[in-house]
């Protein structure tokens, strides 16, 4: 069985306190990345939260379009005196993260740091949910984030930007 048959994309949420977890599991993409934005804005909107935390131990990768979404909500928790951390980030995703300059702007650590996870059950978040403008918009956001993290990006998401501006541009 390929490795990404074992998962499909999924993000599970509990609130605890003033804290968020949020488990991914499958890849870190496109597919769930409006969910996550919308689902963080809507709850720290709400109620006062201090940490969001995303447990990576089931993520087995990430594409530019979740990067640059963290890249975003970390700048935009960081205004509200707001957190987000990374836990259980294995390898391979903490070197992605590396390659565009996200590592720079997020806490990340190999366990859950000095927060417990909760043992309550947790909710499934709707990722099936986001419209195709909406996926779009969340990944034309999440790679100009990318390009303003990094020049180096510029050339690499160019030609994306482009393509996602005429799609945003198409949809509306």
């Amino acid at each position: 069985m390929l490795e990404t048959e074992q998962y499909h994309d999924d993000l599970q949420a509990a609130i605890d306190g003033d804290k968020i977890f949020i488990r991914v599991t499958g890849r870190g993409s496109f597919k769930v990345s409006a969910t996550l934005k919308q689902f963080v804005a809507e709850i720290t909107s709400r109620q006062p939260i201090s940490v969001v935390a995303l447990d990576l131990a089931d993520c087995i990768g990430m594409d530019s379009t979740f990067m640059g979404v963290l890249a975003g909500l970390s700048g935009r928790l960081k205004q509200k005196g707001q957190t987000l951390e990374l836990i259980n980030l294995s390898e391979k995703n903490a070197a992605l993260l590396a390659t565009l300059g996200v590592d720079q702007v997020i806490s990340h650590y190999s366990h859950s740091h000095r927060h417990a996870l909760p043992e309550h059950p947790t909710q499934s978040l709707p990722t099936a949910d986001a419209t195709k403008k909406d996926l779009a918009e969340t990944a034309l956001q999440a790679h100009e984030t990318l390009v303003e993290l990094s020049e180096e990006n510029r050339p690499r998401f160019k030609r994306v930007i482009e393509y996602l501006k005429a799609d945003v541009d198409r949809l509306n």
